[in-house]
């Protein structure tokens, strides 16, 4: 995450710095200038063309986590999984209102964790079974409430909003640079056109005395 921010720091101090260099050039009519932004535009816009693609085939890959030929990826019952791992997984249940990662609370085996139970009453709960260790330190005569929807859905279903947002993002970026970049070229070649001026020759006969008015010869009726 941390680089990732770095490197957009690092491509939107580049994006100004060329901005500046295009602006500047093309007030004073410096073409160099506005082949330098030119060209700087030219290698930003396709860096982030490799994000582009980067980030369709993360949705991609992101999209297949859901499918039945990936369930054996998870290690079920997840109270055997790495300590490391389940912190955030009790996180992703609280807040995601979620139990489970793939099959819901039956990934848990009959340990099912706490983070599972419903704070307040709602429709995507469900009871939790009889067997469940919830009901270990718990009065048997009242119901425990746990979400039915696993997490993982519902954690796939916002990561590819983000990266669909990003993709909109990127893609208006592109077609905005890549305007500025056509620009700067149609500025470069109006400058580097020659503009042809005819030559002005003084002659010492043009006097006010040599020229007759065309009604005095005739020429207008």
């Amino acid at each position: 995450m941390m680089l990732a921010i770095k490197v957009l720091y690092g491509i939107a101090t580049a994006t100004f710095l060329l901005a500046v260099i295009g602006v500047y050039g093309a007030s004073k009519g410096k073409p160099w200038l506005l082949i330098i932004f030119s060209v700087g535009m030219s290698l930003t816009i396709v860096f982030v063309a490799f994000d582009f693609v980067a980030l369709t085939i993360l949705r991609k890959q992101a999209g297949e986590l859901t499918l039945i030929e990936h369930r054996d990826c998870w290690l079920t019952p997840l109270d055997t999984a790495n300590a490391t791992d389940l912190p955030m997984l009790h996180e992703f249940q609280h807040l995601l209102q979620c139990c489970g990662v793939e099959k819901g609370y039956e990934d848990w085996g009959s340990h099912i964790h706490k983070s599972c139970i419903c704070e307040i009453d709602e429709i995507d709960c469900i009871p939790a079974p009889a067997n469940s260790s919830l009901y270990e330190d718990h009065d048997s005569s009242l119901m425990i409430m746990i979400y039915q929807r696993p997490c993982l859905p519902i954690l796939v279903h916002y990561v590819n909003l983000v990266i669909d947002v990003m993709i909109t993002i990127l893609a208006t970026v592109v077609l905005f640079w890549s305007t500025c970049l056509v620009l700067a070229i149609l500025i470069v070649v109006q400058l580097k056109r020659k503009v042809e001026v005819p030559p002005v020759y003084y002659s010492a006969e043009a006097k006010a005395g040599n020229y007759a008015s065309l009604a005095e010869n005739g020429d207008i009726a």
